[in-house]
């Protein structure tokens, strides 16, 4: 008889080795540069990650430099830092919540 497993944001083998439950979780609130941002930990693959800070950037618009997208300085709209997307305002927050999720 088969156990089903909960479904979490852990590390489980498969045939191919390590794979990542797929998972985007809100976390709340955050500062950074003193301006509050909203939070957002997704647990994907590398791939997935690249796909996300590519849709970030033609939704939101460019953030950090051309070469590293998403990367920290003062006041941007988005940043993607630490394993985590930082939104400034609520309303792209769930916008990329919903795309996502």
């Amino acid at each position: 008889m088969l156990k089903k497993r909960q479904m979490t944001n852990k590390l489980y083998g498969s045939n191919g080795g390590w794979a990542a439950m797929r998972s985007v979780t809100y976390d709340g609130g955050g500062n950074a540069y003193g301006l509050p941002y909203h939070q957002v930990t997704p647990i994907v693959s590398a791939d997935e990650w690249n796909e996300m800070i590519t849709w970030c950037v033609s939704t939101f618009g460019s953030s950090g430099t051309k070469d590293l997208p998403g990367v920290w300085s003062t006041n941007e709209r988005w940043y993607a830092n630490n394993a985590k997307f930082w939104f400034k305002e609520k309303a792209d927050c769930e916008w990329f919540l919903l795309r996502w999720s």
